[in-house]
């Protein structure tokens, strides 16, 4: 009677732990999907945390990019009024008139000539506007003056062609070449016109970490319900 006893009291084991062990294959499936979520969790908080960050950097940068422009425009305009200057005076006075320029622009301009375009080869490219050049031949121009003094002598043009500015107009070329220590700005003002980023490139970073932040949130809630779903189905 005992042995058959013990026979049915492990015929019976035998089928509840055979019953029992899909139950604990799906317990350690959610264990893992828990473990899962907490790391989703974390990972989250950690993309909420460099969003933040980036956002601020954003703002900072923005910032920065507008004083730069601002800059640049200042740059430019001051471009413009020397030449207006310029030409006003010479078609007014003569190249003679150079010389108020050359006065008035003393901090900025090193060298300023004028040359006439029947004297020089016509220009590659559309100069109305005062844009960059490498440095004309002095020689050849009707006029240069530095300090509100006349040049006489033979002058070397500096290699540096970001730092020299021309204008066409009424059948004139004007030249002028920044101080040295005025370079830093010009310089400055167009590394910002040629190679800055533009608004949306600051601000892609933080666009795409908002983007994984919204991601990694639903699909951590995602996996929190159908795991707090399903455990109330086991139990």
């Amino acid at each position: 009677m005992l042995a058959e006893f013990d026979l049915e009291q492990g015929e019976v084991y035998k089928i509840a732990m055979q019953q029992k062990q899909p139950f604990e294959k799906m317990n350690n499936i959610f264990k893992s999907f828990r473990t899962f979520s907490k790391i989703l969790k974390w990972m989250t908080v950690l993309a909420v945390f460099i969003t933040i960050i980036l956002i601020g950097k954003g703002y900072v940068d923005t910032g920065d990019l507008a004083n730069d422009f601002k800059h640049q425009e200042m740059i430019e305009q001051e471009q413009q009024n020397i030449m207006n200057s310029a030409f006003e005076n010479v078609v007014n006075t003569g190249t003679s008139g150079l010389q108020k320029v050359s006065n008035d622009y003393s901090n900025q301009i090193k060298y300023i000539a004028v040359f006439s375009t029947k004297e020089i080869e016509p220009l590659s490219d559309d100069y109305s506007k005062p844009k960059v050049i490498y440095p004309l031949p002095y020689e050849k121009s009707e006029a240069i003056y530095e300090n509100g003094q006349l040049i006489t002598e033979k002058i070397t043009p500096t290699d540096y062609d970001i730092g020299t500015m021309a204008m066409e107009k009424d059948g004139y070329i004007v030249q002028f070449e920044y101080t040295k220590h005025h370079l830093n700005e010009v310089e400055r003002a167009f590394q910002t016109k040629h190679y800055s980023r533009s608004y949306l490139q600051i601000w892609i970073p933080a666009l795409v970490a908002m983007l994984m932040t919204i991601c990694l949130y639903f699909l951590y809630r995602g996996i929190k319900n159908n795991n707090r779903k399903a455990q109330k189905l086991i139990e």
